[in-house]
């Protein structure tokens, strides 16, 4: 009789997980200790990606909970999106490693170097700043690429469709992804209450259509302060919608009727 080894479940908060040896290696490292990332309490995260990669590779899904009738589509669907769970993990492993950030000194020194004109381009990178501020290394990297890429455009208020643009081809999953993950609403509050103090607002359509608004900033500006017993929370709610919008990217259906 042969025995078939079952690769080990670990429960974390009660629910069943991925052992940490089966997470993409940056995941290993970060949960070792041995890579250079910012993340104050990198256990968490690491856990959370343990829950992640378990529950698309089992099809710990409501769809199967509550609809045992289709039971028998969970091989297919295990097959699917363990490979998409794995592309996530691969993606925001990385992502969450310092050199991943931006420079903002540097991107401020280029802008302020280019004259009055660019007056706008300045405010939007004063607004990554107070992001990196408020968050730090909490949020991926990408969290503060998506929200200065207005500088790189044609103007700051340039309407971009992420799924269309060729432009942003390279960074369309990612940014959408992060995009996504407003509807964790008092991550989004707080971003948008940092951008009414330079006079703007972000947006972002479901034809992942993005951009810079204008505002008047004496009527407009508001301040928001997350709750500091629920903080830490929205930061893993924002990272947890992120990453299945990241999976879900390619399966969503799209039309650029939409935009």
């Amino acid at each position: 009789m042969q025995l078939l080894e079952c690769p080990p479940v670990t429960v974390i908060a009660g629910e069943n997980a991925v052992h940490v040896s089966q997470l993409p290696s940056t995941w290993q490292d970060i949960a070792r200790g041995t890579t250079s990332v910012g993340v104050s309490h990198p256990q968490s995260y690491v856990e959370m990606a343990q829950l992640f990669l378990y529950k698309l590779q089992h099809g710990d899904v409501d769809l199967f909970s509550d609809r045992p009738q289709l039971a028998h589509l969970i091989p297919s669907f295990s097959q699917l999106f363990t490979q998409l769970a794995w592309e996530t993990l691969e993606f925001f492993g990385q992502d969450f490693l310092k050199h991943s950030y931006p420079n903002f000194a540097e991107i401020l020194r280029d802008v302020e170097s280019k004259g009055t004109e660019y007056a706008d381009e300045v405010k939007v990178a004063h607004i990554g700043i107070d992001l990196f501020n408020e968050f730090g290394y909490e949020l991926p990297a990408s969290f503060y690429h998506v929200h200065l890429a207005p500088i790189y455009r044609d103007h700051v208020f340039e309407e971009r469709a992420l799924r269309f643009d060729q432009r942003d081809i390279e960074h369309k999953r990612a940014w959408d992804a992060i995009l996504h993950a407003g509807k964790v609403f008092a991550i989004q509050m707080k971003v948008q209450s940092i951008a009414s103090k330079y006079g703007f607002t972000y947006q972002h359509g479901c034809g992942c259509n993005s951009h810079l608004s204008s505002i008047d900033v004496s009527s407009g500006a508001f301040e928001y302060e997350l709750s500091p017993e629920k903080r830490q929370r929205w930061i893993r709610s924002f990272l947890w919608t992120a990453w299945y919008e990241y999976a879900l990217f390619a399966i969503v259906p799209n039309t650029s009727y939409l935009v």
